[in-house]
């Protein structure tokens, strides 16, 4: 590859086998001062007289000397005989780039990376890229199809990532309803061609307390409506949306919330949109959601499998805007009775808790929120509720994965529990608090739960009065 030089311009004479490199024209440098060293190949053009040029590459032999190969000449591509009034100067040409490869990541940026959420600490994803020419690094994000760079930051960044290198720096907002993940690229670019990374960043916070404080806020939601059996619910990260699953429509309906994570009356209404699963789930009984909602799996107690949709826009069953991915995940031979399924931030680890073993169970997916053949493998590692209850329908981790929630049917409770490392279910991780809040006087028959963002808020859902009630922790 040729040797770049900046503001080379100076005199020069002879023949193509022995050049001779003169005096800098005004305000230029010659290319020895340039950095131009023994041996160093570079490109040239000389201009001569009466539009006479030559375009080639010269091997510098000496501070003052150098041997060309001409590549394009108006002297029928041959080497010009050059007058008194030549100049050569350093400079590109179309063949630079005609064999030039995209720049390649020698240290390659991370699949997943967690924001701090305090407004101020830097966290930075190193992504440096090598190549023949100098490398400029840019950036820009989406969450589904909307697209943020420096003009419009994704919610969950306090301000524009920051460059040295190849390094980024991003800092997270401090603001919990921003909380969740979008997909940063990273661009590296030498002008020509560009390298891209992806990963991504999630911005998660801590709950506030545990159940151990909660308390009924006196606030319920009918879906009778809608759904004569409801048996598994999810929200959207700001809680504006609330999705049902019922078991005896074999539908998921879609529900709006002025203010998030309120039951307060008047507050939800019937979007007069759902969606069907029977073609996959004649007993469906949980839904969750990727972050974005572009990602919908639905888990059902028949045919004990789990099945990927995909929502052209996010959180929304309208018509047209669901589609069956044709790919799910069997876990038949592991739970015969599934109820409900959970994931870590990033889609990369899975948890399912069923009535037929009482026992939650993990697995782990190369790419997160992907039923793809051969992405998700059983991590072989389970905990078992059974002491607290033999009926589970219901799972519910906190953003760090280091507090779980069961309900259950057997006792009309919640049931708390603790892990030492984040989302894993290794041996003598999982502890039970001893910590239960019952929710008798309000539902006979609990299917499942759901807590604010922030943890603050906790809804039940049952099938003896086909209510969701609220709750303040």
């Amino acid at each position: 590859m040729v040797k770049l030089l900046d503001r080379v311009k100076q005199a020069v004479s002879g023949t193509a086998s022995s050049t001779n490199l003169g005096a800098a024209a005004t305000g230029f440098r010659t290319f020895s001062a340039a950095g131009a060293a023994t041996n160093d190949v570079c490109r040239y053009a000389i201009e001569d007289d009466n539009g006479a040029f030559e375009i080639g590459t010269i091997k510098i032999t000496g501070s003052t000397t150098g041997t060309r190969t001409v590549e394009l000449s108006s002297n029928s591509n041959n080497a010009l005989t050059l007058t008194g009034n030549a100049v050569i100067f350093a400079t590109l040409s179309a063949a630079d780039f005609s064999g030039n490869a995209a720049p390649v990541w020698s240290t390659t940026p991370p699949s997943t990376l967690d924001l701090a959420n305090d407004g101020s600490t830097a966290v930075t994803l190193a992504g440096v890229a090598i190549d023949e020419f100098p490398v400029h690094y840019s950036w820009d994000g989406y969450i589904g199809t909307t697209v943020y760079n420096a003009d419009s930051l994704p919610p969950q960044l306090a301000s524009a990532p920051t460059f040295s290198g190849g390094t980024a720096s991003l800092i997270g907002s401090s603001t919990s309803s921003n909380a969740g993940s979008f997909n940063f690229r990273l661009k590296a670019s030498d002008g020509v061609k560009t390298a891209t990374a992806i990963t991504e960043v999630n911005l998660a916070f801590g709950w506030v307390g545990d159940i151990s404080s909660a308390a009924y806020d006196n606030l319920s939601f009918s879906v009778a409506s809608q759904s004569a059996s409801p048996y598994g619910m999810a929200f959207n990260p700001d809680g504006t949306k609330l999705f049902v699953v019922d078991e005896s429509n074999k539908k998921i309906f879609q529900y709006s919330l002025t203010n998030g994570f309120s039951l307060a009356a008047g507050n939800v209404t019937y979007d007069n949109v759902s969606f069907d699963v029977t073609s996959q789930e004649e007993l469906p009984s949980g839904v969750v959601f990727n972050p974005d909602g572009t990602k919908m799996f639905v888990v059902g107690t028949l045919f004990d499998k789990i099945h990927q949709y995909s929502l052209t826009n996010g959180f929304s069953l309208a018509a047209g805007n669901v589609t069956y991915d044709n790919l799910y995940f069997d876990v038949g031979s592991i739970e015969a009775s599934p109820h409900a399924l959970a994931f870590n931030p990033a889609g990369t680890k899975m948890f399912i808790v069923g009535t037929n073993t009482n026992k939650v169970h993990q697995f782990s997916l190369t790419n997160g929120f992907s039923f793809a053949s051969g992405n998700v493998t059983n991590d072989n590692l389970n905990f078992s509720v059974a002491s607290q209850d033999t009926q589970p329908k219901g799972l519910v981790f906190d953003t760090a994965g280091t507090k779980m929630f069961i309900i259950g049917g057997s006792n009309d409770k919640v049931f708390q529990f603790s892990l030492t490392n984040g989302f894993s279910l290794a041996a003598g991780n999982v502890t039970y608090d001893n910590v239960s809040f019952s929710i008798l006087s309000q539902e006979r028959f609990p299917q499942d739960l759901a807590f604010s963002a922030d943890g603050t808020k906790m809804f039940v859902i049952g099938n003896s009065s086909d209510s969701l009630y609220q709750y303040s922790v």
